[in-house]
């Protein structure tokens, strides 16, 4: 048993080590499976998974990461990260990440906290493109912003920008006035409304 744990300590350091200094990944977890052959490069994580990419922290049930220059982070179950440099929390049940593209694909029950631009989000499917600042989301989309409650099907949220564009049955509200449109396009700083298509829609006088 004793010689069992000095080989686990041993290997764990040795991966941390190969990871953080060739990969700029370092990883923490329960247990650790891991096949460092030429042709086929896997470590899984089971357990409190945890991993570090530069600035994204990703913590999941269990966590894989594979392909050549472990290009590929897959994490499932109770998945929640943060990037403290982009400015952005989030929870899903699933996450798969290309560190080659630098684009996050979120699946499941989905909570976004933008906190850079005070943005909340939910939803079941979301492609985050971190270079462009871009993110694409489908079913069930509500966005919100201190008065601003947007929902709708289908979502492109430029972040750098602050700016949305709604389709799927999209509608957006303010306190008693509510829009809808076959498009709506949002400026969440100055909230400014552009509506396209059938538009209806209520407003309350003040």
């Amino acid at each position: 048993m004793k010689k069992r744990k000095i080989l686990t300590i041993i290997f764990l350091s040795f991966a941390f080590f190969l990871f953080s200094e060739k990969s700029k990944i370092s990883f923490s977890a329960d247990t650790v499976k891991a096949s460092i052959s030429k042709n086929r490069k896997v470590t899984r994580l089971i357990g409190n998974a945890s991993v570090r990419l530069n600035s994204l922290t990703i913590k999941a049930d269990s966590i894989e990461i594979y392909g050549k220059d472990y290009r590929f982070v897959n994490a499932t179950g109770s998945v929640e990260g943060e990037d403290k440099e982009k400015g952005f929390s989030f929870k899903a049940d699933n996450i798969e990440f290309d560190r080659k593209t630098d684009i996050v694909l979120m699946f499941g029950s989905i909570e976004l906290n933008d906190t850079k631009n005070e943005v909340k989000i939910t939803g079941e499917n979301v492609e985050y493109k971190k270079k462009a600042e871009i993110m694409i989301m489908r079913f069930d989309v509500t966005i919100q912003k201190k008065d601003i409650k947007c929902s709708s099907m289908f979502a492109l949220y430029n972040r750098s920008e602050s700016k949305l564009e709604l389709t799927g049955k999209p509608s957006v509200k303010k306190k008693d006035n509510e829009f809808k449109a076959s498009k709506i396009s949002v400026n969440l700083n100055t909230e400014d409304i552009s509506l396209d298509g059938r538009v209806s829609g209520s407003v309350q006088e003040e």
